[in-house]
């Protein structure tokens, strides 16, 4: 064997074998890995909790809901990310890791909008106050908390 075929092969290798290493390598599956309902933004746009957000306090409820309103308030204001930014983001995050978060701005704000409503629904389904989400995510001053609200 050659010196340039051995380099080949060795290559070759290494490149498969990272691909055999995955979280699924050796499992036979025909169908979806466990039969758990799939939580998270739904492609309808609905956000389903999962069952850890379901046991949550309406204290640890309407507390994840404050911070995530005084994130999204001033969406508006500031959305205009630039493009290159956003194309180097989806570039440089494949090849050195790290998050997708904020490559596409529209996206998370749907996503955390999403996710607030779900949280205000399960607040009224325990029978805790909510909040006014269209009112809360009007631009404001940062100092000025998000109020609940009796329904």
């Amino acid at each position: 064997m050659t010196i340039g075929t051995l380099r080949s092969l060795i290559l070759g290798i290494g490149l498969l074998l990272p691909a055999c290493s995955g979280p699924t390598s050796g499992m036979i599956t025909s169908g979806p890995i466990n039969d758990a309902p799939v939580t998270g933004l739904q492609p309808d746009g609905k956000y389903v909790l999962s069952p850890a957000e379901m046991e949550m306090s309406c204290r640890e409820l309407s507390g994840r809901m404050q911070v995530r309103i005084l994130e999204l308030r001033d969406y508006e204001l500031n959305r205009s990310s630039s493009f290159a930014a956003r194309n180097l983001q989806k570039a440089v995050v494949p090849i050195f890791g790290g998050t997708q978060r904020g490559a596409d701005p529209e996206a998370d704000y749907w996503h955390d909008r999403a996710m607030l409503e779900a949280y205000n629904r399960r607040l009224a389904e325990k029978g805790c106050k909510t909040f006014d989400l269209e009112k809360e995510l009007q631009p404001k001053p940062a100092a000025e908390m998000p109020v609940l609200v009796r329904q």
